[in-house]
């Protein structure tokens, strides 16, 4: 066992997300010479996130709306989802605690809230208790607790990499908070732990390619409670038929991660960290490795689109964690 717990990611049943691209429409999006373009809109979550639960088919839980007092409610619908897999609880339905620079959602088992500091910095917050939530220590073939923020970016809104020289990703984020809250029972490494990355989705949206909207999940990896610096990461996605895309997980790690894309600060430190890294720069590496594998061996590096964000917790041990969250970004960027 690696440490990815049971290598799967299955939020909002991507596959399914995935398929269900309208071909006429998948190829995207040039950026003026010079110029970057910002894919992230919305970056201060003033319209609020979409809550889903139950990976494999999702059951839309309804609209977050956590608007300061005096800021005028935004009536569009959310362009950020909130992924709160196997809660016991809807954080949709719990009461929200508001001042002029604040407002807090929060569950037994979940706190999402947005703040605002002098300058007008807003930062999210996301976090989980799952003391609240298991039973009993989770058993291999048992869903655990999520809560991520996700973005599934529209066939309008992709950009295609062959179109752009730079997509860069950027944000300052901290685990404020991490906890184990079980001293009963014995605690499994290979079971039960707390960890957020970063995972981005890379499609191929050529529908004269035969890997038409197949594609490649690509991390960085940001925390995780078992290790205080984490390994790169290249492994299948799980099994479909039970849990998992069945796509590559392509996630880099080692200290080189924290050096080249986190100036330096461990996430493990509990410090705030400024991330940034250029998904271009690891498209190649992420299909070489694919293939190697097995997957998309009828694609090019010019196939390819960003189609999927997100970021959050996976706990499948028993934790208090918090997760902040701000000055989140996505551009591209073209001298062309």
């Amino acid at each position: 066992m690696s440490n990815r717990i049971a290598a799967t990611l299955c939020f909002l049943a991507l596959a399914t997300f995935v398929n269900a691209i309208d071909s006429a429409n998948a190829v995207v999006l040039a950026q003026e010479s010079g110029r970057a373009k910002e894919l992230f809109s919305d970056s201060n979550f003033e319209r609020g996130f979409h809550v889903v639960d139950n990976c494999r088919n999702p059951i839309s839980l309804g609209d977050l709306k956590l608007p300061f007092l005096g800021e005028t409610p935004v009536e569009e619908k959310p362009v950020w989802g909130l992924a709160a897999h196997a809660s016991r609880y809807n954080v949709v339905d719990a009461d929200i605690v508001v001042d002029a620079k604040s407002a807090k959602a929060e569950t037994p088992g979940q706190i999402v809230s947005r703040s605002k500091d002098d300058q007008g910095v807003v930062t999210l917050k996301l976090g989980v208790r799952t003391e609240n939530e298991y039973r009993a220590p989770r058993k291999a073939d048992e869903m655990w607790i999520h809560l991520l923020l996700t973005r599934d970016f529209e066939p309008e809104e992709r950009v295609a990499f062959r179109d752009v020289d730079s997509i860069v990703f950027s944000c300052d984020a901290r685990v404020s908070n991490v906890a184990k809250t079980d001293s009963e029972h014995p605690y499994d490494p290979k079971l039960h732990t707390t960890q957020a990355s970063v995972y981005f989705v890379f499609s191929n949206a050529n529908p004269e390619s035969r890997d038409f909207q197949d594609y490649i999940w690509f991390g960085i990896s940001f925390f995780d409670d078992r290790y205080e610096v984490q390994s790169d990461y290249v492994e299948v996605d799980g099994d479909p038929e039970k849990i998992g895309t069945g796509k590559l997980i392509y996630r880099v790690g080692e200290q080189r991660t924290i050096d080249e894309h986190m100036g330096g600060v461990n996430p493990y430190s509990q410090k705030w960290t400024h991330i940034e890294a250029d998904l271009k720069s690891y498209l190649n590496g992420a299909l070489e490795a694919a293939r190697r594998k097995g997957f998309l061996l009828d694609s090019k590096i010019d196939d390819f689109v960003v189609a999927h964000f997100n970021f959050g917790w996976e706990t499948p041990g028993t934790y208090r964690s918090d997760l902040e969250i701000r000055n989140l970004h996505l551009q591209a960027a073209s001298t062309r």
